[in-house]
């Protein structure tokens, strides 16, 4: 019995003797095993793990083998397929007949037969093992047959989605379609249709309006483009009519979908951009001229700056130094020494070296004397000035490789800078101020940085013209103005200038 190697048997008789024999017998087949020596402890083992063969003795001490059975077969599905084979010394016909009336399939007649247990057993397990194959396999085809029947049901009720949607659809594209004409026709945009071979099928009464005579420029590249992806293109068209006049065209190319959402053809959209185009070039014009109008105020106002720093600084300078001068001198001249005088004198003294200071300072804020030995000097004198009327640390680093600006774009990075120190002054309450002015790449790079409170770029404060003035400094040179600032963090300033022209520095003096 090779087959019936994992297969369980129960044995149940109240005779060791019998049990013992009929272990021996089974387990050198290699069979397991489980012994119960009463019905009651038979039921309960069956309900526990039923067994694949009951060997089920007739007369037991609580309940008769009959009876036994007979719950067996009253109990679980489980239980009532278990095959029972009874063994019993009773031979009589009326027994065999209670046996099999109660769901026995077998009968063993004691003293037991080797070769006949053996048989019998092999048979009934073969006989299960058959009737446990064919359940599963009628079970297999019930479910299959079950999910068949669904997937027939499901596919018909698909198939008459899939009709009513596609009737739906075609209502809905012919209504589409009807809109689409509807509004097409009506706007003032040309609107044109390409096949998926780029020919033109279709046309509003606008292309022919808007374009009097011209033709719309086929684009094979970028409509072939929208067939393709799917991505829609823009594109700007310059159109010249027959009679000369240049027009401008925002085209827009998207792709047209099927109904299975394959793409179909082109539609484009072309709005006419001429009257929009010409305002936009008269506005960069005008700003180009403002910007050439500020720029020449700022180099006017430089040179009169430049101009009085100098008169102050020569003229009344001069005179202020001569005037010190004969006010020690009165003493001497007048040859005598009075206390009263002497204090006058003083007095004088002291009140022109003060007046000196204050036309000194003038002359410092209306143009640096620094700035004529160079950026690095001038913006090293702009710290100094920092420092004596702020707590917060300043550091300037100057990298210009040898190289410095020309006039005009050191006077432009010394000024931006002197609005940076003076906006953290007055408003940043910061600890410590970092100044770099380096040549990186084809740029002058001017950065200036803060600890202070920052604030929010986004939020305009009403007549701040601070970062105004600076970008359109630099935009006289084509440069950037980058400011990075948030509530608490601090601000940062980034101005970038192309160089366009480079001298060398200055000779120490």
């Amino acid at each position: 019995m090779e087959n019936d190697a994992a297969q369980t048997i129960l044995i149940v008789d109240d005779t060791p003797a019998n049990l013992a024999l009929v272990a021996r017998i089974l387990e050198d087949q290699g069979l397991q095993l489980v012994v119960a020596q009463g019905g009651e402890e038979a039921l309960r083992r069956v309900a526990l793990a039923p067994p694949d063969l009951i060997l089920l003795d007739v007369m037991l001490p609580d309940l008769d083998g009959f009876e036994v059975c007979r719950r067996l077969k009253a109990g679980s599905p489980e239980m009532a397929q278990v095959p029972v084979i009874f063994m019993t010394a009773l031979s009589g016909m009326s027994e065999k007949v209670t046996g099999f009336s109660v769901g026995a399939v077998d009968y063993l007649t004691k003293p037991l037969q080797v070769p006949e247990v053996l048989a019998r057993i092999s048979t009934h397990l073969q006989l299960s093992r058959m009737r446990t194959q064919l359940a599963r396999q009628n079970a297999l085809l019930l479910r299959e047959n079950v999910q068949r029947r669904s997937a027939q049901l499901i596919l018909q009720r698909y198939r008459d989605s899939l009709e009513q949607q596609v009737a739906a659809r075609t209502v809905a594209l012919r209504e589409s379609e009807r809109q689409f004409r509807t509004l097409s026709d009506n706007l003032p945009d040309p609107i044109c249709r390409y096949d998926t071979s780029l020919a033109l099928v279709y046309a509003n009464p606008a292309y022919a309006q808007v374009m009097a005579g011209s033709d719309l420029p086929l684009m094979p590249a970028t409509l072939q483009s929208v067939l393709d992806t799917g991505t829609p293109a823009e594109v700007m068209l310059d159109v010249r009519s027959p009679q000369g006049e240049m027009r401008y065209l925002a085209l827009r190319a998207v792709a047209e979908y099927g109904p299975d959402d394959e793409v179909t053809g082109v539609l484009t959209i072309a709005r006419d951009m001429t009257d929009q185009k010409c305002a936009e070039q008269e506005l960069a014009r005008s700003h180009a001229q403002l910007r050439g109008l500020g720029a020449y105020r700022d180099g006017g106002s430089e040179e009169e700056r430049k101009k009085i720093a100098r008169e102050l600084h020569d003229e009344l300078g001069q005179t202020l130094t001569a005037l010190r001068m004969m006010v020690r001198l009165l003493p001497v001249r007048l040859g005598v020494q009075l206390p009263a005088l002497n204090e006058h004198v003083q007095g004088l003294t002291e009140l022109v070296d003060r007046t000196i200071g204050v036309v000194r300072g003038v002359v410092a804020s209306l143009r640096p004397a620094a700035l004529d030995l160079g950026i690095g000097s001038a913006l090293g004198w702009l710290v100094e000035e920092f420092r004596k009327h702020d707590d917060a640390v300043c550091r300037l680093v100057v990298k210009l490789h040898d190289r410095v600006p020309c006039e005009q774009q050191a006077l432009a990075l010394f000024r931006i800078a002197q609005e940076s120190l003076t906006n953290i002054s007055r408003h940043a309450a910061a600890t410590e101020v970092q100044m770099l002015l380096r040549m990186r790449g084809g740029d002058w790079e001017l950065q200036i940085s803060d600890n202070g409170c920052g604030f929010d770029p986004a939020v305009s404060r009403t007549g701040s013209f601070g970062l105004l003035g600076m970008r359109e400094r630099v935009l006289t040179f084509g440069g950037r103005v980058h400011l990075l600032s948030s509530p608490g963090h601090g601000t940062r300033v980034v101005v970038t200038i192309p160089v366009t022209g480079f001298t060398a520095p200055p000779a120490a003096p």
